[in-house]
């Protein structure tokens, strides 16, 4: 965008700010605050995002008591369906946009890092938590897990089937950037084993991407894609963004339209957030750039993937992923916003045993000196309540863009359908969601505010189950 086009400042609503709006209104209010606005479901549903992932939260563990709680946790087999999360806490450059970004860089971090990470994976390898139940989907996410050098990586992977039980079919997915993806590291990746590559390209335009401090252009991104789908040895699927300055309508369109011409397996589209904390919102306030899209915008923009991708015969695994071949499972994804059990591995790495929520350090040089002396390098954890099964369960089935109330009722023994029917109902009058037997299915509007809808749906069910139990 040219310099002149960008006014001396912008108002901008953040996404803390939106939600700060939505609990007070759910705070204030009796089950109308509940309700949508039925004048406009797709662009003023609510009066904001809600969180930016929704479920139940916990009651927090420090220091010493979540050490002890997570070694006890490790000790206990898990059952059902299991994943495995490792961290890469590095980036070569930041994004205005990220919150996620912890540390620059350097190639010598990269075999120090890769040491340590295999060292925490050894580390309680014979506790039951870790070598009982299949891991059936593992996830290497940061930062930028495609900065570590080619045998740090092929190091990392091998270490992973060595200590932990993969189920056959497992998921192995490498989160990165084309930024500095060369031919090695995607052979390195291959074979290890990778069999799913999640590349954050957000946008395709070269002036938008570098506005934010993406690094590469359009030309290369399409360069280097087609370069690791060429192997035909793993799925490979691209993140796409809404909402970046100077991201319009058009910019939005080419960026589906460029998509659909390469052989990708999958396309994950998402709504741009704007942080309080975010170099992006003060590049906006300071006028360097212009502002975001508002909420009305960025529904329309989700609209417009929908339309772009429906039309294109593309498969709809989720609300935010689609696939274009069997090859693309989104395993990870999917199980990763349910109840089952996560671990976690790597300086910030978050994971999820028995429902307690715990966090990796995210301090880089005490992660590494909790490693260096033998130690789970455990941060916070969270302890669960006494319905977090259920309410994570409700989550988890918004999320794919139908939900059966009877049925999850049946299941865990609590009537959440008649607990949720009058706000449900509003919205189905609303026009964000549609009955069709016991399933709610969401309207375009319904998947474009779906995580609010489901946030707000645990917050409902979780302050009846909390009076009915104060009651009894």
């Amino acid at each position: 965008m040219h310099p002149s086009s960008i006014p001396k400042s912008a108002n901008q609503d953040t996404f803390e700010s939106g939600a700060r709006a939505m609990t007070e209104a759910v705070n204030a209010g009796g089950i109308s605050a509940y309700f949508a606005d039925s004048a406009d479901p797709l662009h003023a549903a609510f009066k904001a995002k809600a969180v930016i992932h929704s479920g139940p939260g916990g009651m927090p563990l420090m220091g010493e008591a979540a050490q002890k709680r997570l070694s006890e946790l490790w000790e206990e087999p898990r059952s059902g369906k299991g994943l495995a999360y490792f961290h890469v806490p590095f980036c070569e450059t930041r994004c205005l946009y990220c919150l996620f970004y912890q540390n620059p860089f350097k190639e010598d971090a990269s075999r120090e890092y890769a040491r340590r990470l295999i060292r925490e994976i050894e580390l309680w390898s014979d506790r039951a938590a870790q070598n009982s139940g299949l891991i059936h989907a593992v996830y290497f996410g940061g930062g930028t897990p495609t900065a570590l050098l080619p045998e740090d990586l092929k190091a990392v992977i091998k270490a992973v089937h060595e200590h932990l039980p993969l189920a056959n079919d497992c998921e192995i997915t490498l989160e990165g950037r084309i930024h500095h993806f060369e031919d090695a590291k995607m052979e390195a990746a291959l074979a290890g084993g990778v069999n799913r590559f999640s590349l954050g390209v957000q946008t395709f335009n070269s002036q938008v991407r570098q506005s934010v401090q993406r690094m590469d252009g359009r030309d290369a991104l399409i360069s280097r894609l087609e370069k690791l789908c060429s192997y035909d040895n793993a799925a490979v699927v691209i993140d796409l963004i809404y909402g970046f300055p100077g991201q319009t309508m058009e910019v939005w369109e080419d960026d589906l339209a460029t998509a659909m011409t390469l052989p990708l397996d999958g396309v994950d589209c998402y709504q741009l957030n704007v942080f309080e904390k975010s170099p992006l919102a003060k590049y906006i306030a300071n006028g360097k750039l212009p502002a975001a899209a508002d909420t009305a915008q960025k529904a329309d923009m989700f609209a417009k993937s929908v339309e772009v991708l429906t039309a294109h015969q593309w498969y709809r695994l989720s609300n935010n992923h689609w696939r274009q071949t069997n090859r693309e499972r989104n395993i990870y994804n999917e199980l990763g916003k349910s109840a089952c059990d996560c671990l976690a591995f790597g300086c910030g790495a978050g994971g999820r045993l028995k429902g307690y929520g715990f966090m990796m350090n995210r301090s880089l040089a005490d992660w590494s000196a909790g490693v260096d002396a033998g130690l789970k390098p455990v941060m916070v954890m969270t302890a669960p309540g006494p319905n977090w099964a259920l309410l994570r369960t409700v989550s988890s089935d918004m999320e794919s863009g139908a939900i059966n109330l009877p049925c999850i009722s049946e299941r865990f023994g609590v009537d959440v359908d008649a607990l949720t029917r009058e706000v449900t109902s509003q919205w189905e009058e609303a026009g964000l969601v549609t009955r069709t037997g016991d399933w709610l299915v969401q309207t375009v509007a319904g998947q474009f505010w779906h995580v609010t809808l489901a946030q707000l749906l645990v917050d409902l069910i979780g302050k009846a189950l909390r009076k009915e139990a104060m009651a009894a």
